[in-house]
């Protein structure tokens, strides 16, 4: 008896399968050094008007969230940061990575990058996620099959806002544009949302930031707002700041002011309390050491969020299936209320458009009242039959 359990003992035994080891799907998130759209705003050298941060800490958030997913998925997800010293050197950084595996990225780059990149990337499999270039012409001229906007433009921007406006019959607005070119295509945003919604501009007038005496008629809050039909409500496009923070309460009527401060158009703000906003908001607080959440941080959160999604919806960590996923019309959580998703004309991530106030969200649009055929969301910003952009057909 003894000797036969010891003959069944030592029966050769199957090995048990060795483990598969997860699949690693790593996102590149593009950066310039010294980036100038990420200095702080300051007025006579030493006042920080306000602070201007890499949305790194966004994508960190992103990647945190996907703990809990990996055994499920059998995939991990993880960053990479790349940067770089030009945005001559964004293109030939993004290909190389490509070469070595990575085919998701996160853009931090400004717009002048886009043009030779889509080339570059043009037919290869890689996706880029833009989040912080709101520029028009990116999506109406670049117009790239392999390029995703998670940041809102300044199309919808523009159209968040005077929906706004157009709500609160606010329809007769005076702007006040800087000298900056940021400011004439901010303005120029604003114009066409105002023909778009029935508004009317009473008057445009340039201004010059700064206290010399002889130009006061440039720099004078009072004289600027003077001379003109009345209006409903003051907007400014002031990209520098500087201009912008004199204005409150110095203009000859009692008007709200809205654009560059006081009132602005977003794609976050830290008070945003629904929708699972607070938890967002708290956990990119942990990882940024107490940053608030802005625009940009959203946008590159929002990014990873769709790569983590697609690797669920298709059960796969295949570039091919996931880029299907993302650009085929499904639909993301993005804590803003209605699901996000992409356009397929132009690759533009449709998404609610925040109003907000320095220490509140006081509206957020697509506003009430503002139909569409197919998707309230597409009220904002180039809808199909309004932009040349046709990546759909």
């Amino acid at each position: 008896m003894v000797a036969g359990i010891a003959a069944a003992w030592a029966q050769p035994t199957t090995p048990p399968p060795p483990t598969q080891s997860p699949a690693k799907v790593t996102i590149g998130f593009v950066e310039i050094e010294g980036d100038a759209r990420h200095e702080p705003l300051r007025a006579y050298e030493r006042l920080i008007l306000k602070t201007r941060e890499h949305p790194f800490a966004g994508a960190q958030v992103g990647i945190e969230e996907t703990t809990a997913l990996v055994r499920v998925l059998r995939t991990e997800f993880a960053l990479e940061r790349i940067t770089v010293k030009s945005a001559a050197e964004v293109a030939p950084a993004v290909t190389k990575a490509q070469e070595r595996g990575i085919n998701f990225f996160i853009l931090d780059t400004p717009a002048e990058a886009f043009k030779p990149l889509a080339a570059a990337v043009k037919g290869r499999d890689a996706l880029l996620f833009n989040a912080t270039a709101p520029e028009d012409s990116l999506r109406r001229e670049v117009c790239a099959r392999e390029i995703v906007h998670t940041l809102p433009s300044q199309a919808m921007l523009s159209d968040g806002l005077m929906q706004h406006l157009a709500s609160r019959k606010w329809r007769d607005i005076l702007v006040l544009q800087g000298p900056a070119p940021a400011d004439a295509l901010v303005t120029k945003a604003f114009e066409n949302s105002a023909k778009k919604f029935g508004a009317r501009i009473v008057a445009n007038k340039q201004f010059k930031a700064g206290t010399d005496p002889r130009e006061r008629e440039l720099n004078n809050p009072a004289l600027l707002t003077a001379g003109t039909r009345d209006y409903d409500v003051l907007f400014i496009a002031d990209d520098a700041f500087e201009f912008a923070r004199q204005v409150s309460y110095q203009t000859v009527r009692a008007r709200p002011v809205v654009g560059a401060i006081d009132l602005e158009p977003v794609a976050w703000h830290w008070t945003w309390e629904h929708n699972g906003a607070p938890q967002v908001n708290s956990r990119f607080q942990k990882i940024s050491n107490g940053r608030r959440m802005e625009s940009a941080d959203w946008a590159a959160w929002i990014a990873v969020k769709m790569v983590v999604k697609s690797a669920q919806g298709t059960r796969s960590a295949d570039f091919a299936k996931q880029r299907a996923f993302i650009l085929g019309g499904a639909g993301f959580d993005g804590d803003k209320g209605l699901a996000v998703s992409v356009r397929p004309w132009d690759n533009q991530v449709r998404q609610a458009v925040l109003l907000a106030t320095p220490y509140s969200v006081v509206a957020n649009a697509p506003v009430d009242g503002f139909l569409h055929r197919t998707n309230v969301l597409d009220t904002l910003g180039d809808d199909q039959q309004e932009t040349p952009c046709k990546l759909n057909r």
